[in-house]
């Protein structure tokens, strides 16, 4: 009888450590983690109240980009070079992903005090809620910061021009180099005066 207890007992533990070892190769959460839990509730709570100050619809978001304000899209980079928001204004729109926004400081610093509208990928993202939080932490006035919160999705259903590629741009210097670059071209092809006046003698 003893025997057979014993065997139960060993089935027993040798299940439970299976289980626990398919639910980590699995990466299911063997105990909740309530941590995390609180965390993503707060962070919820936060992008919620963040949209409901900040947050614009399509009208006003057309109106922002018109007037000359910053668009800034928070996707991954990846989706990004895929496709983005296309405006005829400069800079062009800059991807600036949350987690990656400190190492953008140099550029990113060139932007303060100037309107600035972000979004995502859709209503079910908040990466643009949380590069907000980022931008106010390097010094940004949230105030100065709107939020678009339909997203890449919302862009698209309203057939707003797209393009792709990477973000290239490193800062206004860049403007500053096209435009002496255009200086220096157009003295390389400038005819000197004089040069061809006359009867050649």
């Amino acid at each position: 009888m003893w025997l057979s207890t014993f065997r139960i007992a060993v089935i027993l533990v040798a299940s439970s450590a299976v289980g626990a070892g398919v639910a980590q190769w699995r990466g299911l959460p063997w105990i909740p983690d309530r941590a995390e839990i609180e965390r993503k509730d707060a962070a919820a709570e936060r992008s919620a109240a963040l949209r409901a100050r900040h947050g614009v619809d399509l009208a006003t978001f057309r109106d922002l980009i018109a007037s000359g304000a910053i668009v800034i899209d928070a996707r991954p980079a990846g989706e990004f070079e895929k496709g983005h928001l296309l405006i005829e204004s400069y800079p062009p729109v800059l991807n600036v992903d949350a987690e990656r926004a400190a190492y953008q400081r140099d550029r990113l610093e060139q932007l303060h005090g100037q309107p600035i509208v972000i979004y995502c990928t859709s209503l079910d993202c908040h990466l643009a809620e949380e590069l907000m939080i980022e931008l106010e932490q390097l010094g940004f006035d949230l105030d100065m910061i709107r939020l678009f919160p339909e997203g890449w999705e919302g862009l698209l259903k309203a057939g707003l021009p797209t393009t792709s590629g990477p973000d290239t741009w490193k800062g206004y210097d860049d403007l500053l180099n096209m435009e002496n670059g255009e200086r220096m071209s157009g003295d390389e092809t400038e005819v000197p005066a004089g040069v061809g006046d006359g009867d050649g003698g």
